[in-house]
């Protein structure tokens, strides 16, 4: 009892709680931003730690961490962009709940699941981190490679409207992924001799092109708003009754939560995906699923919430990462003299249960301000098209510049735009391309790693049977599932379209099996694999369509019903899109002459004026705002921007030259 006061005093002490808050509110501005998150806000935190006290440096540093889970749902909900990678699976219920005009109900359900699941993750954390030792040590390398199997058979099967068209978008992001060094050898595959691609394309390069280009060109072609002619509907208050009545779903998903996150290095990565296929199994109507049910939002935010409690167990207990932001958290503790380590639960128990509830408290802050945010920002979904668009767009080619300040960053970005947009027209599940990408090099690693301790032993292992047991029950659902889904209707005119798309995404495969002809066996043979199976993929795809063109009837009652079903499945048309997508071709071109500060301005008033002649004055006051944004960015991040052409020949300020 003298513990728990002793640690509630020093919890709301006048200073700790100050710079808790402060940390909340750094946490909250990064978190909105897209591709930016806890990793992000660590980062720039880490280089002052070590000034500040310990107890302020560790409310900081907890406080910069906590909400970032939470304000990622911004950009996920109203733009479509998932603000991290946890955010991914909310994007599918969330950003169809924005278009239909219940933008503030789903930003508001997600942050009222988001504060219940860090606080049941607090509690879990609070009764279970003594007992948890025994638990983290009977996983091992198998355990967490079919773990990461069965989290992308559920990805690849969820988020497709056919389910070999998922599972191979997922094989695809896998073979992506395995573009530049080998795990173990450290061989170059498939960098065509570029530095560039030694260390594989930026996740967050991936992330913008394949979810933020798309939906800034799907807005341009509809020429409205994102909430379209109806407006705003509902409101925050009934997203906080939603989580009321599905409360059993925010307490299973947060179990789900801590329990994933507890498993070093993955939680981040996967957990939303498995409780949003947990919420799927158990839903009594799932038709709606994936089309704008509030269960879609509430489900994946009360256990990304969650996980970061559950992620503190091996930071806390062995010093190991249990995401990639504990990595960064980690160093900061031993900054400021904390040694993690078995003695946190004995000897330093009370430092222990002050990270704890310091990250319960800085959810309920953060989750707080976003739910009182919630509706000011949900106006954003009805902001007219020509304002929103050119802003979104020089943002996104902001945040791309800052990452590794290359120009090829723009290529990439531009390239997996089109892939994007090419995807989602067709059919091809964006998500769990993305997730297959990031995991990739995870997979490969783990896979040598089982190999090497185990053997083919690893399946006999009480965890690994447990694990395939449950990946077994849920293709199960999953397919009774897709039995019972409603067939999408085909566009006839443009099957050919598709069967051209399918037969392009050969070059992937058959890139990287050319690629890595003649490396070191321990190099070649996951990218191989990889190949041959999306190989396979493809041709039954390619096989379904040339099938379906011949005949109104395909094959058996099973192919029909779930392997071939939605093979043609279309969103909207390709050439009105690439027409569109134009536009963030003329601004690089623009960037390339004029550098990105002039090129901002110009862009924003000639998009804005070509299309309403009346905002000439609304357009150059956003034009140079935004630039006079990033001229304050640039001073206090010291960020730089890409110089044009044109400063060979007139010699500029340097905030108008882009150095």
């Amino acid at each position: 009892m003298d513990l728990f006061f002793s640690v509630l005093l020093q919890l709301f002490e006048p200073q700790h709680f100050m710079f808790l808050i402060l940390g909340v509110l750094l946490g909250l501005s990064v978190g909105i931003l897209p591709g930016l998150g806890g990793t992000t806000g660590l980062a720039i935190l880490l280089p002052f730690v070590s000034s500040f006290e310990p107890s302020m440096a560790l409310a900081l540093m907890i406080g910069v961490l906590a909400p970032t889970t939470t304000s990622d749902t911004f950009p996920a909900v109203l733009i479509g962009i998932p603000g991290t990678a946890g955010s991914q699976a909310t994007v599918l219920d969330g950003f169809p709940l924005a278009k239909q005009g219940f933008a503030a109900r789903a930003l508001s359900a997600a942050f009222t699941s988001s504060l219940i699941g860090g606080l049941w993750g607090a509690f879990i954390l609070s009764i279970s981190i003594v007992f948890a030792k025994p638990i983290i040590l009977a996983v091992g390398f198998g355990e967490q490679f079919l773990l990461i199997i069965l989290a992308l058979i559920m990805i690849g099967a969820l988020t497709g409207a056919n389910l070999v068209k998922g599972l191979a978008s997922c094989t695809i992001g896998l073979v992506l992924g395995a573009i530049g060094l080998a795990e173990i050898t450290g061989d170059p595959r498939l960098t065509f001799g570029s530095l560039y691609l030694v260390d594989g394309v930026p996740l967050i390069i991936v992330g913008m092109g394949l979810f933020a280009i798309p939906e800034i060109v799907g807005l341009l072609q509809s020429r409205s708003t994102i909430a379209g002619k109806d407006g705003l509907k509902g409101g925050w208050s009934q997203g906080m009754r939603d989580v009321a009545s599905n409360w059993f779903l925010v307490l299973r998903c947060s179990t789900i939560g801590v329990i994933v996150g507890a498993l070093p290095g993955l939680g981040g990565t996967v957990v939303d995906w498995i409780a949003y296929s947990h919420m799927r199994q158990t839903a009594k109507n799932p038709e709606n699923l994936g089309k704008g049910d509030i269960r879609g939002v509430i489900a994946p935010e009360s256990a990304n919430n969650a996980k970061e409690g559950g992620a503190l167990i091996p930071t806390i207990l062995f010093g190991i990462p249990g995401s990639g932001n504990k990595v960064l958290l980690l160093g900061g503790f031993l900054l400021i003299g904390i040694e993690p380590g078995i003695e946190m639960v004995t000897t330093q128990l009370d430092m222990t249960y002050l990270i704890i509830w310091s990250l319960a408290l800085a959810n309920v802050l953060g989750a707080g301000i976003c739910i009182f945010l919630a509706r000011p920002m949900s106006r954003i979904t009805t902001t007219p098209y020509y304002l929103l668009a050119p802003v979104l767009i020089a943002l996104i080619f902001f945040a791309t510049y800052q990452i590794n300040r290359d120009w090829n960053d723009f290529v990439g970005l531009l390239f997996f735009g089109l892939l994007g947009v090419i995807l989602k027209t067709f059919g091809w599940s964006r998500p769990a391309l993305l997730i297959g990408f990031f995991l990739s090099s995870k997979i490969e690693l783990l896979s040598y790693q089982t190999s090497a301790v185990y053997g083919f032993s690893f399946l006999t292992r009480t965890g690994s049977l447990i694990l395939i047991i449950v990946a077994v029950v849920t293709v199960w659902f999953l397919l009774r599932q897709k039995i019972q889904n409603e067939l999408q209707s085909t566009d006839k005119s443009q099957q050919q379209a598709h069967i051209i798309v399918t037969a392009s995404f050969m070059v992937f495969p058959i890139a990287m099996a050319i690629g890595v002809l003649g490396l070191d066996a321990r190099a070649s043979l996951y990218p191989m694999v990889l190949s041959a199976v999306l190989i396979i993929f493809l041709i039954f795809i390619l096989w379904s369509q040339l099938r379906s063109l011949q005949s109104t009837r395909i094959g058996t009652p099973l192919p029909d019903k779930v392997l071939m079903r939605d093979v043609f499945s279309q969103d909207g048309a390709l050439w009105p899109q690439l027409l569109e997508f134009s536009n963030l071709v003329i601004f690089m071109m623009l960037i390339v002459i004029f550098g990105f500060p002039i090129a901002t301005v110009l862009f924003v008033i000639c998009f804005i004026v070509h299309r309403e002649p009346t905002r000439f004055v609304i357009a150059s006051l956003l034009g140079f705002t935004l630039v006079g944004l990033m001229w304050l960015l640039s001073n206090l991040l010291t960020l730089q921007y890409p110089a044009g052409w044109i400063v060979n020949f007139v010699n500029l300020p340097w905030w108008l030259s882009g150095h």
